[in-house]
């Protein structure tokens, strides 16, 4: 297995070399419309995924509980595409929610800003000003989408194993760089971890889920193997304690609930509300 996540710089030629890179080695090529349907799946309307997919979020998306949310989402989506096996993820995060897991490659094309500006001006029909206008725009996005959620830098090169820039390296150039790469002892030889992945994306929908019912949840963890999940931490009363349990046995492919969470007794609540 192999899985192979793409981060780009607009007009870095990064979206055309990712699917020459499926379609070279029989992957599939995971974009915006296969992570919108996961998304949609768990609540998201279409309107939703374009405001929130790879943008930089307003002030109040940047809020706690909201951030939490939408976080576990994102995750929930790349973990569950990612478990198909060999895969090309382009964007959204995939070298940051993927960077521990064994058998993934990790690419960043890039270009010089002239060069991009150049390239946008001839796609998009544009004048220089506009080109780089979009330009700058869809690196703030980027970086901002990276550093709110995953609260990492989108630059920083210990994040990919690969980085290609392609002012001067033709497309195939940089295709055939990465299928070498995705040759490499490391990726060729990694275990499997569909269904690692699979648990992960489980867990985060179920996260996700409970965020969404109840601000007593907020106390509660929840972890997820070879899909029985398991739910730990304290909660305010039994009504929110089964009412997580029903909530994370809700989620499709689940197949059962270890609920050890505790409820908090009146004087604990009391001690804990005087000290907030």
């Amino acid at each position: 297995m192999a899985i192979i996540t793409i981060s780009r710089q607009t007009g870095s030629l990064g979206d055309e070399i990712a699917q020459a890179v499926a379609e070279k080695l029989g992957y599939e090529y995971i974009e915006k419309s296969q992570i919108s349907k996961v998304l949609s799946g768990l609540g998201f309307s279409l309107t939703d995924i374009d405001k929130y997919d790879e943008k930089k979020p307003s002030i109040w998306q940047s809020l706690t509980m909201q951030k939490e949310l939408l976080t576990s989402l994102f995750r929930a989506a790349a973990y569950e595409l990612a478990s198909r096996d060999n895969v090309v993820i382009v964007g959204r995060g995939g070298q940051v929610i993927l960077k521990d897991i064994s058998g993934v490659l990790h690419v960043r094309i890039m270009a010089p800003n002239m060069t991009r500006i150049s390239r946008l001006m001839v796609q998009d029909k544009c004048e220089e000003k506009t080109a780089e206008r979009i330009m700058r725009q869809n690196d703030h996005d980027s970086s901002g989408y990276l550093s709110t959620y995953f609260g990492t830098n989108w630059d920083y090169s210990g994040l990919y194993d690969l980085v290609i820039n392609t002012r001067a390296m033709a497309l195939d150039e940089s295709v055939e760089l990465i299928a070498c790469a995705v040759n490499a002892d490391r990726i060729k030889n990694s275990p499997r971890v569909s269904e690692t992945l699979y648990d992960l994306a489980l867990s985060h929908k179920g996260k996700a889920a409970l965020l969404g019912v109840s601000k007593g949840m907020v106390w509660v963890n929840l972890t997820v193997e070879k899909r029985i999940a398991t739910l730990s931490g304290e909660v305010d009363s039994t009504a929110l304690k089964h009412n997580a349990e029903k909530t994370v046995f809700s989620i499709k492919d689940i197949k059962s609930v270890d609920n050890q969470i505790t409820v908090r007794d009146s004087k604990t609540r009391t001690a804990l509300y005087w000290q907030s």
